[in-house]
């Protein structure tokens, strides 16, 4: 009933879909857990804004990004998280040996509110015109040098002008903004591909085929044996195959399985193959005269169930590792919600047919 040509036609569009969508640059500084993506506005857009995310932990003490050669010569924006919980974000102009003054043109920068402290991360989310006027990082341009900061050091006081303590870490890089920037603008979309695939595939292709197997058999009675394998063989294998072969892309030489995501990850992949194995076998086993349930078919019923119940955890373990917002999380759980609420009233309304029991378990191919 799948063409395996259109599942793999999907997934090759989908691919192109997400490397059109997602074109942010971001940079990273492992030493400093120090990030910042830069997103530009698209040209036939009307939108002359050009928006910036600066990820630190939440023990820094101010972070700055300079458009120009570095921190201490030309345009600076820098920002600082205060013990109100409020964050202070201020533009300045650097003069090599000087403290970095602030200009007249504050306006200019705009603080969001997605922008928060907790307690393992501050970001900084703001915006800025493409090209300011009156200040020293007039234009920001599609080859762009950038110099960047970090300080352990805060501010004394949340004031635009507080005086900069010395920077414990500095340097500058050249970004391509216009192509996606460097490696790890390539990383990102890998990763939410990869992110994406692995949840329709846990979530939505392989729920959909245990739905055929345990409710369907009344709606499909001669074909919900064959949906339940074509779903699984042809849309859950090539979805799994190609997520995981991101991830792998992805990580490349830094794929050491000491996170959990990437140690429950390998898991979830080994186990959906051994789970088709013990299907199969399952299947070729499988007696129409039989008096009880065999343990083969029991292992294959409670191994599934447990995987999908493993990879519910996993994929809030993989927002966490790639530090997704909040919003994230929250869209998932309501999702899970849903979907505990259909497995719960389809399982009340099978028990409820069966007077008691699941009856149709005995007589499952």
């Amino acid at each position: 009933m799948y063409s395996k040509r259109n599942v793999w036609c999907a997934i090759v569009l989908y691919f192109a879909l997400v490397q059109a969508v997602v074109g942010q640059t971001r940079h990273c500084v492992n030493d400093i857990d120090y990030c910042f993506i830069i997103t530009l506005p698209l040209p036939e857009s009307n939108e002359t804004l050009v928006h910036f995310r600066l990820e630190a932990p939440s023990t820094a003490g101010w972070i700055g990004l300079g458009i120009g050669e570095g921190m201490t010569n030309g345009y600076l924006m820098v920002a600082w998280p205060n013990d109100d919980g409020s964050i202070t974000l201020s533009q300045r102009e650097g003069e090599e040996g000087f403290q970095p003054t602030i200009t007249n043109q504050q306006d200019d920068l705009k603080l969001l509110n997605s922008s928060s402290i907790n307690k393992d991360k501050l970001i900084v989310e703001f915006t800025r015109p493409l090209n300011v006027k009156g200040n020293k990082g007039e234009t920001i341009k599609n080859e762009q040098t950038f110099g960047y900061a970090f300080s352990t050091l805060k501010p004394y006081n949340k004031s635009i002008g507080a005086y900069l303590p010395p920077h414990d870490y500095n340097n500058i890089i050249k970004l391509n903004l216009k192509e996606g920037g460097s490696e790890l603008a390539r990383y990102d979309k890998l990763v939410i591909a990869h992110a994406s695939l692995m949840f329709a595939a846990w979530l939505v292709i392989i729920p959909c085929a245990i739905f055929v197997a345990r409710f369907g058999r009344n709606l499909f009675p001669t074909t919900w044996f064959k949906l339940h394998v074509g779903i699984q063989v042809s849309l859950s294998t090539p979805v799994i195959l190609a997520g995981s072969s991101l991830s792998f892309v992805a990580a490349g030489s830094k794929l050491k399985f000491d996170d959990p995501h990437q140690i429950v990850g390998f898991a979830l992949f080994l186990g959906f193959f051994v789970q088709l194995a013990i299907g199969a076998i399952h299947h070729h086993l499988y007696d129409p005269n039989r008096t009880r349930i065999p343990w083969w078919t029991q292992l294959h019923w409670w191994f599934g169930r447990a995987l999908v119940v493993l990879a519910t955890f996993q994929i809030p373990l993989g927002l966490k590792l790639y530090g997704a917002k909040m919003n994230y999380f929250y869209i998932y759980y309501v999702y899970l919600f849903i979907l505990l609420i259909a497995f719960s009233f389809s399982s009340f309304r099978l028990w409820s047919k069966n007077r008691g029991g699941f009856e149709r378990m005995q007589n499952s191919a």
